[in-house]
């Protein structure tokens, strides 16, 4: 690309992209230093998911292009460059008036470029900035933060402070008499009752700022940080018409995105990413104005749970979709109430698929003992393939012995109308029927307060997760 001074921010970001990567053996396999424009980067450069981008891209840059302590990491990361305006936002969320205390409850090392961020930005707010990061003792932690009565209170996930009325069994809004708002960047369309308003932090990925939060509604709204990061989206269907999502084979730029549309965001990043996608979808909710970084309508949002992925089985692959829809509706009215369930392949299924014999095997091996032989060069000589699905799933009630069967009949059934080719491996016997363990109650609730007390991401899960 041309070296003058780029105007735009995004140019700016692709800028310190290709210097930074274009060096290097992948951006030399790549030819990063041939692109010439943004059009040239979108169209030479592929676009990866997670596994091929950890493969092709992540492995041969070895530790990294630049370690995350490093005081240049943060300026890669273009940490600093819309501060002014999340700053101006929360000041808007959270009243005129000076702030004088912030609490923080964030674990340590889980993402250390946003750690910095975010702190940065809290001492933006002024005031004296508290920071707890671990909540394994909770009444101890909450005297401290009674102690400190916080103004603005800074965490995860909004069902953070969820388990924080719990404990006390009293609001936040009695716990601490002199806070004005909640900053979350998790799960924001679930906001408990808490008395205060519960606002964005924004969204932050592997140390970049991807998203800013914003004023307008709705509420758990976010405006994608196209004044800050390369951004793009993947358009791809509704996987209500047929179960599995097809990907569009091209990205379009935030700016074309159409209103109710859904999207995965792609990024790329001097820190060394190209064309990723994060497997984190979006759907448009409106536009904010231009601003002299961004002169585009910049496209504002509300993130979305991660799809399901689709599960291979022998001989066939079976949407998320239907199996999410299939666990669902296997329970009768009259049977036990939901609580959480997931489903994927039965490690007790596994087949061993022998691979075709070659000519060496037929005419015997000469090293097949050594670590010359095909089976230590190339792995085990077959594959091992899931033959039937493990439903583990948690009711509310009382659970008669035969309801297992039952729902295992049920979901076979749904799946068989379902997916064609599933009934016809199932009706050769080539497929067994899915297994169904009913969990023991509370399981569900041990594994929130667990996402809780690690104070990382986000606690919120679907009722029926797919595993794959």
């Amino acid at each position: 690309m041309t070296r003058e001074i780029a105007t735009r921010a995004r140019e700016q970001a692709l800028v310190r992209t290709l210097e930074q990567l274009g060096p290097t053996r992948v951006g030399q396999r790549l030819g990063l230093g041939r692109i010439a424009s943004l059009a040239d980067f979108r169209a030479s450069v592929p676009i990866f998911d997670r596994a091929r981008h950890e493969r092709d891209i992540e492995n041969p840059l070895g530790f990294g292009v630049i370690d995350d302590a490093e005081s240049g990491a943060m300026s890669l990361a273009g940490a600093a460059l819309e501060r002014e305006q999340v700053i101006a936002v929360w000041r808007e969320r959270l009243g005129a008036a000076p702030i004088a205390r912030v609490a923080s409850l964030h674990a340590h090392g889980a993402d250390p470029l946003a750690e910095r961020t975010l702190r940065d930005d809290l001492r933006g707010l002024g005031g004296e900035l508290f920071h707890l990061d671990r909540l394994d003792d909770a009444p101890r932690v909450l005297e401290r933060l009674r102690a400190f009565d916080p103004d603005v209170l800074v965490v995860p996930s909004a069902l953070t402070c969820a388990w924080l009325q719990r404990v006390q069994r009293m609001p936040l809004r009695r716990m601490f008499p002199g806070l004005r708002g909640v900053l979350c960047q998790h799960d924001l369309s679930r906001p408990p009752q808490t008395g205060v308003s519960v606002h964005a932090i924004g969204w932050f990925f592997r140390g970049l700022r991807c998203a800013v939060p914003s004023l307008r509604a709705p509420q758990d709204s976010i405006t994608l940080a196209v004044g800050t990061q390369l951004l793009e989206l993947l358009p791809y269907s509704n996987p209500e018409d047929d179960g599995r999502r097809i990907y569009a084979e091209r990205t379009i730029l935030p700016e074309q995105a159409l209103l109710g549309h859904r999207y995965e965001v792609v990024v790329s990043s001097p820190l060394g990413m190209l064309r990723l996608r994060t497997e984190q979808h979006v759907r448009v909710v409106g536009f904010d104005p231009p601003t002299h970084a961004a002169p585009h309508p910049r496209v504002r949002v509300v993130r979305l749970s991660t799809p399901p992925p689709d599960v291979a089985l022998e001989g066939c692959t079976v949407a998320g979709a239907w199996l999410t829809a299939s666990v669902r509706q296997a329970l009768a009215p009259e049977d036990p109430a939901l609580v959480s369930a997931e489903i994927g392949p039965d490690p007790q299924s596994l087949a061993f698929v022998p691979s075709p014999p070659s000519s060496s095997s037929r005419l015997g091996d000469p090293f097949g003992e050594t670590e010359l032989s095909p089976r230590s060069l190339q792995g085990n000589e077959g594959t091992r393939r899931p033959r039937a699905l493990l439903c583990r799933i948690e009711l509310q009630g009382f659970v008669r012995p035969e309801l297992a069967r039952r729902l295992s009949t049920r979901i076979d059934d749904n799946l068989r109308l379902r997916s064609p080719a599933y009934a016809w491996l199932r009706e050769r016997s080539e497929l067994d029927a899915p297994r169904v363990i009913v969990l023991a109650a509370g399981t569900a609730a041990s594994e929130t307060e667990r996402r809780v007390t690690e104070l990382a991401t986000g606690v919120w899960t679907p009722d029926v997760r797919v595993i794959a």
